[in-house]
């Protein structure tokens, strides 16, 4: 193992893919594996990702880490990662479809073939992306390539934030890059809103619809708990809840994306030309 100083990112690089660019540069294998600071990888858990790659004839996994949850706020909000993909996300189609709105990825482990990685354009083609998993899988699949999220609950674990003043200010930075524009964001918000928070209002009034709309609700939950290995009881109560709050922090997220006051760790993010660029993202 070796340990590489880097260079500090050029104008319009943000921190995280300028360090990427400069660590795929360095490798000599065929597939390079990104992985954050934070993960702790289970042992074979590198090789059995990489098989997972080749075997499905994939140019690009991205294995979920189990996402580890401590505080009321990490454990409202945390799980929603998994549950996202796995409930709107056909995973089937998303692997060989080239549409943009299929793509789905964590940069938190991320397996790609090193010859599609340099045709798409490396960590080049994302340099100021705040999503830059997902921007460097569509990247991918532009170059002709094909890729997905997988369940890496096996495979990996990590404590992404710590308490809620980090969660809050973590997902206020990056949000309002996932939703494409306000208009979308409150289309989706609205939409969740609809299908998760109202059904328990309305079973609280006595609808038969809401209280079957809260029960499914519910047990979406607790299925991609079990699956994922989260804590499913009684977490899973609070859903709606859980919604609610990540519409919240979208919106504070756009609301910051518009008016130039995103910070992260104490550093501005400039939101320009589709792009937020800071000195770095993790």
């Amino acid at each position: 193992m070796r340990l590489l100083a880097g260079r500090p990112p050029p104008p319009g690089w943000l921190g995280k893919p300028n360090a990427c660019r400069q660590l795929a540069a360095a490798a000599r294998g065929t597939v390079l594996v990104f992985v954050d600071a934070d993960v702790v990888v289970a042992p074979e858990g590198i090789a059995r990702a990489v098989g997972l790659l080749r075997d499905s004839g994939l140019d690009l996994v991205s294995p979920y880490p189990r996402q580890q949850a401590v505080t009321p706020a990490e454990r409202l909000v945390q799980p929603l990662l998994q549950w996202s993909w796995l409930t709107f996300l056909p995973l089937r189609a998303a692997e060989w479809s080239g549409r943009p709105s299929l793509s789905a990825a964590n940069g938190q482990l991320l397996y790609v073939d090193a010859t599609r990685y340099w045709h798409a354009g490396g960590h080049g083609s994302v340099r100021g992306d705040v999503l830059d998993d997902i921007a460097l899988l569509r990247a991918v699949k532009r170059a002709g390539g094909h890729g997905t999220v997988a369940d890496g609950t096996a495979l990996a674990t990590t404590r992404m934030y710590r308490g809620w003043p980090d969660l809050r200010d973590g997902y206020t930075k990056s949000l309002w890059a996932a939703t494409g524009s306000p208009a979308r964001w409150l289309a989706v918000a609205a939409a969740l809103v609809a299908l998760y928070a109202l059904p328990p209002v309305a079973a609280a009034a006595g609808s038969p619809a809401g209280r079957w709309g809260y029960v499914a609700a519910v047990g979406g939950r607790v299925v991609t708990a079990r699956r994922t290995g989260g804590r499913a009881w009684p977490d899973a109560l609070a859903h709606p809840a859980s919604v609610c709050l990540l519409a919240w922090l979208t919106a504070r997220s756009v609301a910051g994306a518009r008016t130039g006051r995103l910070t992260w760790r104490g550093r501005p993010v400039d939101v320009g030309g589709g792009a937020a660029r800071c000195g770095r993202t993790g």
